[in-house]
Order: structure tokens, then sequence, then C-alpha cells
């Protein structure tokens, strides 16, 4: 009975990403999709006011998706700067970095 819990897990991170996607990302071109998209600060003794971009988003998405890919998220381009993880529901947090070193 796995796979009703598992129709049921993609329909809620649907509800999620529509009522609480915050930006349009795409990568490789392709259609625009919702995320859930953070830039809280970082908190590092080797920067100074500086930012740790991070997004949330269902990974279906965004196929092959891997470290060093790039995401355009409203017009910024971000590399993605960590292992590309998700839970079992295909949800995964990616941590970014700004192509060329630039916080935004």
């Amino acid at each position: 009975m796995l796979a009703p819990f598992a129709d049921r897990a993609a329909r809620v991170r649907g509800a999620q990403i529509r009522h609480c996607a915050n930006a349009l990302a795409s990568h490789a071109g392709g259609e625009p999709f919702g995320v859930i998209f953070r830039r809280p600060a970082q908190e590092s003794l080797d920067v100074l006011g500086g930012y740790a971009p991070a997004c949330s988003l269902e990974l279906a998405s965004v196929p092959g998706l891997e470290q060093g890919s790039v995401l355009h998220i409203d017009g910024v381009e971000y590399q993605v700067a960590g292992p590309v993880e998700p839970d079992s529901s295909g949800w995964v947090t990616l941590q970014l970095r700004t192509v060329g070193g630039v916080h935004g």
C-alpha cells in the first residue's frame, strides 16, 4: 500500500508549491516552475554580510539537475552548490551560490 501514500504525498507537495512558491525558476531553457526561495544571512567568521541562498522544489520539475547545474531564479543565475539529495517524496532543498560570486 505504498503507492496510495506516494500519490497523496505528491498531491500535498504540489499544493504546497502552488501556495507557497515565492519565486520562478528555470533550468536549461525549460519552462519556468515555482520554487520556495530563501536568502538567509550567512553567519561565518570569513564572510561579512553574505547570504546563503537556498531553494526547495519538486525534483521532477528539473530532470537532470545535479551539483554544479545552473538555475535561473527571478532573473539571477544560481549554481547548485551541494549534492542533490531528494527526500522519499521527491522534494529537495538545494544550497545555491550566485554565479560569479556576487551575493544577491
